[in-house]
């Protein structure tokens, strides 16, 4: 939701980062590529550890296309979850 209602003026502006050492001001283009590039890292790094053990690694890539309703919905009874309550705080788009 954020993201989509950021235009060119909105990326450049400065948000303030809260550090232990001092807040640190960066362009919100910036903090959210960090963000977006931080995240890809960290989920490759999930995988490369488990993929590492005898434990098979849980589905990792993105499905949230209806056409992958039926991948995941044993990933969402094992976490007690079902396709209405995930897509809730989602609105279809108008």
């Amino acid at each position: 939701m954020l993201c989509g209602r950021l235009d060119r003026a909105a990326l450049g502006t400065a948000v303030r980062l809260i550090r232990p050492d001092g807040d640190r001001f960066e362009r919100l283009d910036r903090v959210l590529l960090h963000l977006f590039e931080h995240q890809i890292h960290h989920r490759g790094q999930a995988h490369a550890m488990l993929s590492g053990t005898a434990v098979a690694p849980p589905q990792l890539d993105e499905f949230f296309l209806g056409q992958d309703a039926q991948v995941r919905r044993g990933d969402l009874a094992a976490l007690g979850w079902t396709e209405e309550g995930l897509w809730r705080a989602w609105p279809a788009p108008q």
